[in-house]
């Protein structure tokens, strides 16, 4: 951490993060999942009973948002307090801009998002490996504005705080259905049974159990193919994947995967991919990192990227090596800059949400026109089923 402090002590107050800015395109496939739905997006943090803190995103309507400013996240929000008051990570650039509104009320008409139920349906959102719950505020903000209440724990076992503090408390093995964040996100769902069902609470009456979704990322991505397999689940997306536990029951399934990630091979997504039943699809961004599925890259003081301070630091073992190896993949050239893949990423994922949840009677916007349907990014799209 000393060499942390002294990489960053030229370092100026953190600042705003650039959003993404894809194009749409006036190809052959539908776009209109790329862009922000009918609702502005809402954000709280909630405790759970076991302690663990969950973040929280849902539709807001747009008119409750005049004059009011949108959230902007801390990185060290999610260390022990031990660690955010260490000089290194002090003067590390950490603040994230989103596109969400803290603590606003829940819209309360679902019409908009296309839910025949009138309430919202609900997706679980799993993090990666010495990642935190906010990691991929581009997409979680996103599906809030298409009606989707979204729901992050903080896999204790693997965060961030672990990876930092070298308390990682999960081993090496085959994948499980009981595995430590397998289990938090059913606690997750648990409590937003609790929160629809009480009276006052900011979901109560909202939600629309009958549509559940899980999306994970990394290690999160073979939490959310493990999860799949209960039976509450409908649909999954799974980005940059570990390995998981296969459903046995034929449900629709995307796995999304960047052709330079070299924390999670494309070859071994291939794997992962083969093993899970159909209906399913596969996108592989063209030059896309590890990081191209969350906000790690774009964080910056304005004149000094995080993910550049990491770069030289030692990589690997564990501790703030762990961290930096992980950071920093898919963040430089020749890889592709990832704001200009997220609009491929949201309207993958909220077009399979939207199919596999039932809101939309077939496949939208889930063609082969993905493949090229943004300016500055391609894919290859793969569909079985």
């Amino acid at each position: 951490m000393a060499a942390l402090g002294a990489a960053c002590s030229s370092g100026g107050p953190a600042s705003t993060a650039p959003a993404g800015s894809g194009v749409r395109s006036t190809g052959n496939i539908d776009t209109q999942f790329s862009i922000p739905g009918p609702y502005a997006a809402g954000t709280a943090r909630y405790v759970m009973p076991d302690g663990d803190p969950i973040q929280v995103w849902y539709p807001v309507d747009r008119s409750a948002t005049v004059g009011k400013h949108t959230y902007t996240y801390q990185l060290r929000s999610w260390v022990p307090a031990s660690l955010a008051q260490n000089p290194a990570l002090a003067s590390l650039p950490d603040s994230v801009p989103t596109t969400a509104y803290q603590n606003l009320p829940a819209a309360t008409d679902a019409g908009p998002s296309g839910d025949p139920s009138h309430r919202f349906p609900v997706v679980l959102f799993s993090h990666g490996f010495g990642s935190y719950p906010e990691q991929s505020s581009f997409l979680t903000d996103h599906l809030a504005t298409w009606g989707f209440v979204v729901a992050a724990p903080d896999h204790r076992s693997r965060d961030l705080a672990a990876v930092l503090t070298n308390t990682v408390s999960v081993h090496a093995g085959p994948p499980s259905t009981t595995a430590p964040d397998v289990q938090d996100l059913r606690t997750t769902l648990a409590f937003l049974r609790t929160m629809d069902a009480e009276g006052g609470s900011l979901l109560f009456h909202r939600l629309d159990f009958s549509r559940i979704g899980v999306v994970g990322h990394s290690a999160g991505g073979g939490a959310a193919i493990s999860l799949a397999g209960d039976a509450d689940i409908r649909t999954y997306v799974a980005l940059a994947p570990a390995p998981g536990v296969p459903p046995t029951t034929s449900k629709p399934g995307l796995v999304m995967v960047g052709s330079s990630d070299t924390i999670v091979p494309p070859g071994s997504v291939r794997t992962t991919f083969d093993s899970l039943p159909s209906p399913k699809r596969e996108i592989i961004i063209d030059k896309g990192g590890h990081n191209v599925f969350d906000d790690i890259c774009e964080i910056h003081t304005g004149s000094t990227r995080l993910v550049d301070i990491l770069q030289k630091l030692p990589h690997g073992g564990s501790g703030i090596g762990a961290f930096t190896t992980l950071a920093t993949d898919g963040c430089f050239p020749p890889d592709v800059s990832p704001p200009l893949a997220w609009p491929l990423i949201d309207q993958a994922t909220t077009a399979q949400l939207r199919y596999g949840l039932g809101i939309d009677t077939g496949p939208v916007g889930l063609g082969s026109g993905l493949d090229h349907a943004f300016h500055g990014v391609t894919a290859s799209v793969t569909a079985d089923g």
